[in-house]
């Protein structure tokens, strides 16, 4: 197509120059292409707007649709019946959830202060801020390793992952500590060329056996020289 990079998406969080921590980069690692699902989203949770994440691992996925389902189905977090609310509390939240709404509070008298004033009037949209402060932070528990938190980690993922971890097993990108930006790209892009080339020789006639052109991944030195050739 004429461009000059590669777009991995989440393949690239699996790298080590990625901003992610190593317990999600072994998660990502070990992924397969049905390991991932659908999960509300934290700056449109109260539009239901879902996004694409790892399951396996995690139970965010499970948990931040149960804050949706409570938020779809109530009008205050005082609605919801008492067993509910301590399930909430105790195991996504991990805390009272004025202790949280404390901190919600803070934080958005710093940065949005009208987000406050609906809330004092709609207890509805007091609980959506409560329960938005949940799947904000469950992304910087992900990036930053957080060891209590790992049921609760959000890791954006696409089956792309597993797709590129199938094609990687046996490989030294099996692994993520071997996982680098370049290594991978160099990869991509010379797997792309073996099978343009592979689908030219088709389309001319030319009868090729199965295995003559190997694509498992090769050394990021060895694939440089091969694409430079």
């Amino acid at each position: 197509m004429g461009a000059a990079f590669v777009v991995t998406g989440s393949v690239n969080q699996a790298c080590v120059e990625s901003g992610s921590s190593d317990p999600v980069r072994k998660m990502l690692a070990e992924a397969g292409q049905a390991d991932v699902t659908m999960a509300p989203a934290a700056d449109m949770f109260e539009m239901g707007v879902k996004l694409q994440v790892l399951k396996r691992g995690t139970m965010f996925a499970m948990r931040a649709q149960k804050l949706f389902d409570l938020y779809r189905g109530y009008t205050s977090w005082e609605a919801i019946p008492e067993a509910e609310r301590v399930q909430v509390e105790k195991t996504h939240l991990r805390a009272t959830f004025q202790d949280v709404w404390a901190l919600t509070r803070e934080f958005w008298a710093k940065r949005e202060p009208g987000q406050l004033q609906r809330a004092e009037a709609d207890p509805r949209h007091r609980m959506a801020l409560v329960f938005r402060w949940y799947l904000g932070l469950s992304s910087r528990w992900a990036n930053a390793g957080e060891p209590g938190r790992q049921v609760d980690y959000q890791v954006w993922c696409g089956p792309a992952m597993g797709a590129f971890n199938e094609w990687a097993k046996g490989s030294h990108l099996e692994h993520p500590k071997n996982r680098t930006v370049v290594g991978v790209a160099l990869n991509l892009l010379y797997g792309a060329c073996v099978v343009t080339r592979r689908a030219a020789l088709r389309q001319q006639g030319v009868n090729l056996p199965d295995g003559c052109f190997p694509l498992a991944p090769l050394a990021t030195d060895e694939v440089a020289a091969r694409l430079r050739a």
